[in-house]
């Protein structure tokens, strides 16, 4: 198949690639782009869990689907001998606490600009978009050169929460317009492989 059939081809359904550039030119110009309008954009190779911006600026990477302990890694101080993982900084239960309305948990490695989104369990389609959406958005905020890459994790975590409420209280709006616009939100591939799901009860509970 050559470059021009494989462009000419508009597929319905948000991949990574094709949810960077709706989500992108959503929260810059209050638009949702068609299916054919994303597919004239598309690149044909594409790096693995990359965030891009309307199809240009790269401003970090996503890992998603990951374990609780993968998430905690960047940010834990590890055991000397065990290699045990310990969060001083209570990180987790902060993550536990903001997110307990949404199906997954956000956190961003600032030093190495990647996104790390661990899903609960029964996190649906429009979970796995949101939270790619919620992403997206922080890393391009964090990526602003007011904040360094030594910023402190408050201002990480500051970041994160502002871009949550916002996404909140325009979620519902966005799904109904992306359904208008042609997409199918019931199906997301922003999994590439089958990814990990954790029982998390809440911020107060006993066991996460």
């Amino acid at each position: 198949m050559n470059h021009a059939a494989v462009r000419s081809v508009a597929l319905n359904t948000l991949n990574r690639q094709r949810a960077n550039i709706v989500f992108s030119n959503y929260f810059d110009h209050n638009k949702v782009l068609t299916p054919t309008e994303v597919s004239a954009q598309e690149r044909i190779f594409e790096w693995d869990g990359v965030l891009r911006w309307r199809g240009r600026r790269v401003t970090g990477k996503a890992r998603v689907g990951i374990s609780l302990q993968d998430l905690l890694k960047p940010s834990a101080e590890a055991h000397t001998v065990t290699g045990a993982l310990r969060d001083s900084n209570l990180l987790i239960w902060r993550l536990a606490d903001m997110f307990e309305s949404d199906n997954y948990l956000l956190w961003y490695d600032r030093p190495h600009r990647v996104a790390l989104v661990v899903f609960k369990s029964g996190a649906s389609p429009q979970d796995q978009m949101k939270a790619w959406a919620h992403a997206l958005l922080a890393a391009h905020r964090l990526s602003d050169q007011r904040f360094a890459i030594s910023a402190s994790s408050e201002e990480a975590l500051g970041v994160i929460k502002e871009v949550q409420a916002e996404l909140t209280s325009i979620w519902m709006a966005c799904m109904k317009r992306m359904e208008a616009a042609g997409w199918d939100t019931n199906i997301a591939n922003i999994e590439t492989t089958s990814g990990l799901r954790a029982h998390i009860k809440s911020a107060g509970g006993d066991q996460i």
